[in-house]
């Protein structure tokens, strides 16, 4: 996987630190928009509604009471009782859904302030990212080894943190639905079509676990502690400045622990429109 990066950035290879960012730092104000599905919740909490032991909760003395009726008294008690309760339900159900939207809006709202997110990309040679994110194509981009613990984080496979995932690219918002609590990481892995050429993965972490918080202009933005073994090689852009590559040079030589780090150039193409890395 790939990081591309400012020339500022060779922080990270000084200081082993690198930005899984706020979400709400993102340069994208469609991300993190969320429906709510509930649907399922609607006819999920009717349907229990009309299963439920009416008589579960009552006083022995009146349970004795009921069993000496007659069945078709019983039948018609719970019939009618029903009836009252699904019509309560029916006057409730906006003042319901309206609370359970507004609960599941504070859900996410707390879900986006605990999460950062490191965003990468499998391809190393898009012309776009290197104009976007490495400073019209003068920074550089890190490879990253995905084989490498520190993207092996995840403690059981319910963890949602701590392991890298494809982004998925749709028109529609991503939806939660408040009785599957397996996609309420879903939103943070789904992006406009728009976006698609990024190939983008991600891997989230919990801002409690950060090592470092930084404030700039405002906004925070959370480092972690990334391993010098994690990082395979460098590829300069091919606007990078002659001073540049040797700060980078300097310092990755300068450390033992960058030993096995390779170097690279990328190139325009004559023939075409696309970058060519060079090894160096």
């Amino acid at each position: 996987m790939y990081k591309y990066l400012p020339p500022e950035r060779i922080d990270i290879l000084q200081n082993n630190l690198i930005c899984f960012n706020n979400p709400l730092n993102f340069n994208d104000p469609f991300e993190f928009n969320t429906s709510f599905k509930l649907n399922n919740f609607e006819s999920t909490l009717h349907d229990s509604l009309i299963t439920t032991d009416l008589f579960k909760e009552l006083p022995a003395d009146i349970l004795n009471s009921i069993e000496l009726l007659p069945k078709e008294t019983v039948s018609k008690i719970i019939e009618e009782a029903t009836k009252e309760i699904l019509s309560f339900y029916e006057l409730a159900k906006p003042n319901i859904i309206k609370t359970t939207e507004s609960l599941m809006q504070k859900f996410n709202s707390s879900l986006i302030r605990m999460t950062r997110i490191l965003s990468l990309s499998d391809n190393p040679t898009n012309i776009l990212m290197w104009g976007h994110y490495a400073q019209s194509h003068s920074g550089f981009v890190i490879e990253l080894d995905t084989n490498h613990p520190f993207f092996s984080q995840r403690r059981s496979h319910k963890d949602e943190f701590g392991f890298l995932r494809r982004v998925v690219y749709q028109k529609e918002y991503p939806s939660l639905d408040p009785l599957l609590s397996e996609n309420t990481e879903s939103h943070f892995l789904i992006k406009s079509s728009d976006w698609e050429y990024e190939n983008e993965w991600r891997m989230l972490l919990p801002q409690s676990s950060s090592d470092k918080t930084i404030n700039i202009n405002g906004k925070e933005y959370d480092l972690y502690k990334i391993p010098s073994s994690s990082i395979k090689s460098i590829i300069f852009g091919c606007n990078a400045s002659e001073n540049f590559r040797k700060d980078v040079f300097k310092l990755i030589r300068s450390r033992n622990d960058y030993s096995h780090v390779i170097f690279m150039q990328a190139i325009k193409s004559n023939t075409k429109f696309e970058i060519e890395l060079n090894m160096l």
